[in-house]
């Protein structure tokens, strides 16, 4: 009897070993680039394989946060875990790998940001992780008759070595270079694959052979965005649409993390893709995570969410957001609780938070050499600096609707005497020059 019920259990753990895949594995956790988004892990590359070792390599920016491996994108199990819970990264050094299809939930944690190399042996159940030496260029170009001026430069400012191009795209095709002019240290980044559409998402080789083709567009569109990953070799491009509505919602805000009753954010109606919300932010300990919040864009999780790049990232320190990208939250400070201004930019995937706190009724917004503008808390004021006197003024609500309006308004006047609290449009005339300013009025 016990020989035949241990040929039974030998029978079940050959039928698992046999079942495990060995051809893929994918790299997620917080440390990831796309967070615990289990159907957006990062790919590892297979480099050998044979009877007794499945050998697959990631290289790329980790952050310092937890990890594991999941065999199969989309799903949880079976995964590849740390024998130990929160088990310290130590570089260099050799960790074992648990194979996991339904027991203790182990990760793996990294201690500090930085550019790693991950390998894993899926056979030997074996991980080495070691810092990557990482020399990626500065600036990029994209060239090619899909540019509309033939040549346009790539802005770096989200993410680590990631760069965006925001703007029109002819039907034609280009390429990326390192170098704003070609010569003999020009550097191409072109699709792995030829004929390959710019749409989508893509993987790229850095070459030195610039006879190699680059992407196609075969719909113009003026608004293209397309986010270059170096480090990753992938592009991600779509024709851009702007959005129609965003919500706060979070333990640090009002209705609690209850999507249904997010909060709206004000869109600007002279940039679609700016949204402004002005409410109060603070640590509320009746809901859970109680100082954290995210940004939907619709009244329901899903599909589309704004997200920190980093878990609990401190918001004021914030300046870029990912858009429907892992799970992690903006912080609130504890020292810095009470009316925020958030100002939300979905092409650039920018995000700009001002702290107004609980202080006094008048708060600067804004100086020029013609004016100053103060907000008060039924009202705006506006102070004519030196000589200088407004012609007129207007103050217009965020739907289109002229609220107050003065003619030969002079040097010290208000605007708006007595208005409820929110986002106006305020607009001077004065000196043949014509000003537009958001105002946010308590």
């Amino acid at each position: 009897m016990k020989k035949t019920i241990l040929c039974l259990i030998m029978a079940i753990i050959s039928v698992a070993v046999i079942a495990q895949d060995y051809t893929q594995v994918y790299l997620i956790g917080g440390a990831a680039p796309n967070g615990w988004s289990n159907d957006k892990a990062e790919a590892m590359m297979l480099v050998s394989s044979d009877d007794e070792s499945a050998v697959f390599t990631w290289t790329g920016a980790l952050k310092a946060s937890d990890f594991k491996f999941i065999n199969t994108l989309g799903t949880w199990q079976p995964s590849f875990n740390a024998a130990t819970p929160d088990e310290p990264i130590i570089l260099g050094e050799t960790h074992s790998l648990v194979y996991n299809a339904s027991g203790d939930d182990h990760k793996f944690t990294l201690p500090q940001a930085g550019f790693y190399t991950v390998i894993i042996d899926l056979k030997k159940l074996t991980m080495v992780v070691t810092e990557a030496e990482m020399e990626l260029p500065e600036e990029l170009w994209v060239v090619g008759s899909a540019i509309p001026n033939g040549i346009a430069k790539l802005s770096n400012a989200y993410g680590i070595a990631n760069f965006l191009y925001v703007g029109e795209l002819l039907e034609g095709d280009f390429k990326i270079i390192t170098t704003e002019s070609i010569n003999e240290f020009t550097q191409y980044i072109v699709p792995l694959e030829e004929d390959v559409d710019i749409t989508g998402e893509t993987t790229f080789i850095i070459t030195n052979d610039a006879t190699v083709p680059g992407w196609n567009v075969w719909a113009a569109d003026p608004v293209y965005k397309i986010k270059i990953n170096l480090v990753g070799k992938k592009s991600n491009a779509e024709i851009f649409e702007s959005r129609d509505k965003l919500y706060i919602v979070g333990g640090a805000v009002e209705i609690g993390w209850n999507a249904g009753l997010a909060l709206p954010f004000v869109k600007d109606l002279q940039n679609p893709d700016v949204f402004i919300f002005d409410g109060e932010l603070k640590i509320r300990p009746e809901h859970e995570e109680s100082n954290l919040f995210k940004i939907l864009g619709q009244l329901d999780w899903n599909p589309y969410s704004l997200h920190p790049y980093n878990p609990n990232e401190p918001l004021l320190e914030s300046k870029n957001l990912q858009i429907s990208v892992g799970d992690n939250k903006w912080a609130i400070d504890e020292d810095k609780q009470g009316r925020y201004i958030l100002t939300v930019n979905t092409l650039y995937e920018t995000i700009d938070a001002q702290y107004i706190g609980n202080g006094s009724s008048i708060q600067q917004v804004k100086n020029n050499r013609y004016f100053q503008i103060l907000s008060m808390e039924n009202g705006i004021h506006i102070s004519m600096s030196g000589d200088y006197l407004a012609d007129a003024a207007q103050l217009i609500s965020i739907d289109g609707r002229i609220v107050n309006s003065i003619r030969n308004a002079g040097k010290d006047f208000v605007v708006g005497n007595n208005i409820t609290s929110g986002v106006y449009i305020l607009k001077i005339d004065c000196n043949k020059k014509h000003f537009v300013q958001r105002v946010f009025v308590k």
